[in-house]
Parts: C-alpha cells; structure tokens; sequence
C-alpha cells in the first residue's frame, strides 16, 4: 500500500489509461525510479521498454555500431541512452537544432536526416533501430552490414522489408513492444545512477489529451509529452 509503481498495462490490449485511475495486473510493474517525479516516470514504460526491446532484438552491446533514426524522440532519446549503457557506440540521425542535447544524452555522432548526403556518409553499421518507417525506414537497410541486424518499431512493416532484408544479408526484427517489469527494474536502476534521464518535452491536462496527440504526430519537439492530472500528488 502505498508504493511508487510504474508499468506498461495490458498493450497491446486497451487499458483505458487516459484517466485518473485504473486497474493493472501487479506483474505488469515495477518499483518506479526513485529520483523521478510521477510525470517523469509515466513517461518511461512505453517508450523505454520499446528501445529495452529493439536494442535486445538487435544485440546492442559494447563494441557495436548502432544508427538510430527518430533519435529525438519519445523512444528515440531513451533508445540513445539505453544503447550508449549497453556498451554500444551510438550515431543518432536527427534534425540539427536536437544535436547538442542528443551529445548531451551520450549519442557519439548526430546525422541531419534531412541531409541525405550526410546520411549516406555516416557509412555503415551492426545494427539499426528503425523508429520512423515508411521510405525513410527502408534507407536505412543500406546502412546495415551484412550479418548485422535491424529493428522496426512498426510491428505491421516487417512483410514489406523481409526482402530487403534478406538481399542484404541481414536480420530484420519486428518489435511490438509488451510489459516487462524485469526489464523496468534495470530502467530504474539505470535512472537513479544518472544514466538514463527522460525528456518530458510538453505536458497536457488530462482534459486536452488530444492535444497531445496532435504534439506526437507533429514530430517537431525534443522527447516525450505527458498527459498529466493536475493533482498536488503528481509530483
């Protein structure tokens, strides 16, 4: 009673979390991290287990070469961090104005993807973490070597590029995020010791959630919004 949790509930299944209060299966949480505020850790779940799981999917360790599109992202920035924890040496591929803050978050090297000149000169990788899709996504195979790996955060994509993939030489893995608290647990661990943080780029009332929406799709700001309810209990 009385525990700070945080957790992905039921995805890919609807749980109704646009609101105040909800049930959640217990196995769907973990402690959340202490150094975080309630709107910095609801911000962390989704998106950081969708990186936790597509650097998983691609091996990302130590002594790997990771590209990374979308990096300013929600799960852009956090997928930044995690690989840059895991040992990995990470190239994000973002718009000019984000690069100092992805520097900031670990990243070695930033690409403008606009820039398709600097994008073919960023050369070749282990593995990429696909985050945009669409034709920008599929740029990205030529990006792999052959035996590396690529994930896509858009589960629906994969049967499009299982022949791009396999003309390369490479592994193409489709990765359709689900709730693991074991997994949130090492995020927590990693937040706490400083090295992981979230960037909450806007918050909205409950009451303008569609808003919300409208700032995620309009793919301009740094990080995550939060969707918050104006409570003294949320801080």
């Amino acid at each position: 009673m009385g525990d700070r949790l945080y957790g992905l509930a039921w995805f890919p299944y609807p749980a109704g979390t646009y609101a105040e209060y909800l049930t959640v299966p217990a196995y769907h949480l973990a402690p959340m991290p202490r150094s975080a505020s309630f709107v910095e850790a609801a911000c962390f779940p989704m998106a950081a287990l969708t990186a936790w799981q597509m650097l998983e999917a691609v091996e990302a360790r130590a002594g790997r070469q990771v590209l990374i599109s979308g990096a300013s992202g929600g799960v852009g920035h956090l997928a930044v961090q995690l690989a840059v924890a895991r040992g990995a040496t990470v190239t994000a591929l973002a718009r000019p104005d984000h690069h100092a803050t992805l520097h900031e978050l670990g990243a070695h090297t930033c690409v403008d993807y606009t820039d398709p000149a600097a994008v073919t000169a960023s050369g070749k990788f282990d593995a990429a973490l696909d985050l945009v899709g669409f034709d920008f996504g599929a740029s990205l195979f030529d990006h792999v070597t052959p035996g590396g790996a690529i994930a896509l955060a858009t589960a629906w994509s994969i049967e499009g590029y299982r022949d791009a993939a396999a003309q390369r030489g490479i592994r193409v893995a489709s990765c359709l995020v689900e709730p693991d608290p074991i997994a949130l647990a090492t995020v927590s661990e990693l937040v706490d010791s400083g090295a992981v943080r979230v960037v909450v780029g806007a918050e909205f009332d409950l009451s303008h959630a569609a808003e919300a929406q409208r700032w995620v799709k309009d793919r301009r700001g740094f990080g995550k919004a939060a969707i918050v309810v104006n409570t003294p209990e949320r801080t």
